[in-house]
């Protein structure tokens, strides 16, 4: 396995309910728009829980999001008047089995999109679950998680602003907070792809540097969007988020040392080392947290015992090892009681999320085939309380791998 990654639940959707639209669907057209949408829906909902999928070589996306587009802006742009003509139940990806419940199609596309998200987040998982990990498969988990960055990027800044934020919990899915922190960490597990490529391929240490240490800059600001949800279901998703910070800080502060004792400053390399020993032992109290903590989590993992963290402590000792024998044969140089600084921007290898947008409304929504809907023949659709009836939790394919087997410095394998 090259990489562990923590995956919350996809969220779960109850099938969409149109009985209610017999008596004003007026024409053939009115009712090949109902049913096709049904149709797409009931395909991707099933769809999105293969993993041996490719969501991007999956067409049924952008079928179901033209149609349901339809229902939340008119073609020539404005709002359209099929917009709460439906009712749609959606989980939460942090959250219990109780759906949260209602009539408007922009809140479908919003937690369309973040199940889409949530599925190239898997995906990417799945592909990176094998000890045949070769670069062909590093390319794919590297755009999975940059597209996935680029979906929650897109709900954030254009989809979840015309919700009624006064139905969202700062854990539900399209609140700001969760939309920030799922784009970051995407962001952030992107370049983690990155600077196990730049280890591989034995790039300068001060690149790989200043490549962890922008990686453990993103994590914490996914752990900080998180940080006003005082709730335990962004437990374990933070003790994640925060044993990668120290990971990859320990990782930055370990190339540094390296680094440092290249250009005779054997000192300071020793210091920096100290603190890379110090911080890799606080990422193991984090990942002994992150298996004991509560939260909605895909799959029971041991961080700790996962190659990629035990690789690490080893090469950090062997390089302060020689820092210390080096400085006792040659350098003679007092170790300093301040740590160095880390190089705060790295100049190559940064990554940015893919732009994702929804396709525009699809063609069979013309002007006279919003007049075949008779809307004010029709309160639309009454939420009861038999809609806030527990769902089943959504279908997934074993994300699995397994940890053995794996024998390099970064912990991954590729060719």
């Amino acid at each position: 396995m090259s990489h562990w990654f923590h995956r919350n639940c996809l969220k779960a959707t109850g099938p969409l309910d149109t009985k209610h639209l017999t008596p004003i669907l007026t024409s053939q057209k009115a009712n090949q728009i109902v049913n096709e949408l049904k149709q797409k829906r009931a395909q991707l909902v099933s769809k999105m829980g293969d993993l041996l999928a490719d969501p991007k070589a999956t067409p049924v996306i952008d079928d179901y999001l033209t149609l349901i587009r339809g229902f939340v802006q008119s073609a020539e742009g404005g709002a359209s008047p099929l917009q709460d003509l439906l009712k749609f139940r959606w989980t939460q990806s942090l959250g219990t089995r109780e759906p949260e419940v209602q009539k408007c199609a922009i809140y479908e596309v919003a937690n369309v999109c973040v199940n889409v998200g949530l599925w190239y987040m898997k995906r990417a998982a799945k592909v990176a679950s094998t000890n045949n990990y070769v670069e062909a498969d590093a390319k794919e988990v590297h755009t999975c998680l940059r597209t996935a960055a680029g979906v929650f990027e897109y709900v954030l800044e254009k989809v979840a602003p015309n919700l009624d934020g006064s139905q969202l919990e700062d854990w539900h899915d399209c609140s700001v907070p969760v939309l920030q922190a799922y784009k970051l960490e995407c962001t952030a597990e992107a370049q983690e792809v990155t600077v196990a490529r730049a280890i591989e391929l034995k790039h300068k240490p001060d690149l790989i540097s200043a490549l962890a240490h922008e990686t453990s800059k993103l994590f914490s600001d996914a752990d900080v969007a998180l940080r006003e949800s005082n709730t335990e279901y962004v437990t374990k998703w933070r003790r994640y988020l925060q044993s990668k910070i120290k990971f990859y800080n320990a990782y930055a502060r370990s190339f540094q040392g390296e680094y440092l004792l290249t250009q005779d400053k054997c000192g300071e390399s020793i210091k920096t080392l100290q603190e890379a020993q110090k911080l890799y032992k606080e990422a193991q109290v984090l990942c002994k947290q992150y298996e004991n903590a509560s939260g909605n989590a895909v799959g029971e993992v041991r961080p700790a015992k996962h190659p990629f963290f035990q690789k690490l402590g080893p090469i950090i000792d062997l390089r302060l090892q020689k820092s210390e024998r080096e400085n006792g044969f040659i350098y003679y140089q007092k170790v300093p009681e301040d740590l160095p600084e880390l190089e705060l921007k790295a100049t190559f290898g940064l990554v940015a999320p893919l732009p994702f947008e929804v396709p525009p409304v699809h063609a069979i929504f013309t002007e006279e085939a919003y007049k075949d809907f008779t809307i004010q023949q029709t309160p639309g659709p009454k939420i009861t309380s038999q809609d806030k009836d527990d769902l089943p939790p959504a279908k997934e394919t074993d994300i699995g791998g397994d940890t053995n087997g794996i024998k390099n410095d970064s912990g991954c394998s590729i060719q």
